[in-house]
């Protein structure tokens, strides 16, 4: 069992006219994230200011995403060497559709702050079982509101689940995300992470614990990268 993907298609018009746009058990707090100035596809850095703080002291304002980095950010297949994956077109919600997007696929909670996100499906080819990998991104204008948003889920993920009987918390080193926890029950594993102002889910059905840890790692990875200036497929 997975949390399928709620299918938003988002027109490769609406991607360029966003792209210059500013945009286990338990959460497992795991330390901070970097911004730098002028990364393509990062909003905001270290020093930036946002307001001043007590003592009159200037407050940076955390990185953040904008359309080309919530695409970029998203892993690639080659990253993955434990079998050939295929997958659909990397698509990315406007603010407009997100706050739907980010309900439809986090179990319902109110993503309040959202400002846009992003999706992409691998598959494993030749292969007759379901292994599958989704990937979702979503920005927020501040970290408390990226970190309300995991821990309403995490709450979610927590109630009795019906039929389906109760999700398994688990542990998974999630490569260095600020916070993070997971869950599986069946074939399915969810990881969900934050760094900074973004949430990342991925979702895996067939691929077991140690391969979902693993491609949980490659999303942070790039997603760490991508928000300091680097770029994953250089």
């Amino acid at each position: 069992m997975r949390t399928g993907v709620r299918g938003i298609v988002v027109a490769a018009a609406m991607v360029a006219a966003l792209a210059g746009c500013g945009g286990g058990g338990g959460t497992d707090p795991a330390g901070g994230a970097a911004g730098a100035t002028g990364a393509p596809g990062a909003t905001g850095a270290p020093g930036a200011t946002d307001g001043a703080g007590a003592g009159g002291k200037e407050q940076s304002q955390p990185a953040s995403l904008d359309a080309t980095g919530l695409l970029k950010a998203l892993p690639v297949s080659a990253e993955f060497t434990d079998g050939t994956y295929t997958g659909g077109d990397p698509e990315v919600v406007p603010e407009a559709d997100a706050a739907k997007f980010c309900a439809d696929n986090l179990e319902g909670v109110d993503c309040a702050g959202v400002k846009s996100g992003s999706i992409k499906d691998l598959v494993l080819a030749g292969n007759s079982s379901d292994d599958q990998a989704t990937f979702t991104l979503y920005t927020f204008g501040t970290e408390a509101e990226a970190t309300a948003v995991l821990k309403a889920v995490e709450k979610k993920r927590q109630a009795p689940q019906g039929e389906g009987g109760p999700f398994t918390p688990v542990k998974v080193e999630s490569g260095g995300a600020d916070e993070s926890f997971a869950v599986e029950r069946d074939d399915y594993v969810g990881v969900y992470m934050r760094v900074g102002t973004v949430v990342s889910y991925v979702s895996t059905g067939d691929f077991g614990r140690e391969r979902a840890e693993r491609a949980a790692q490659v999303q942070i990875g790039r997603l760490k990268l991508v928000l300091g200036g680097g770029d994953p497929d250089a």
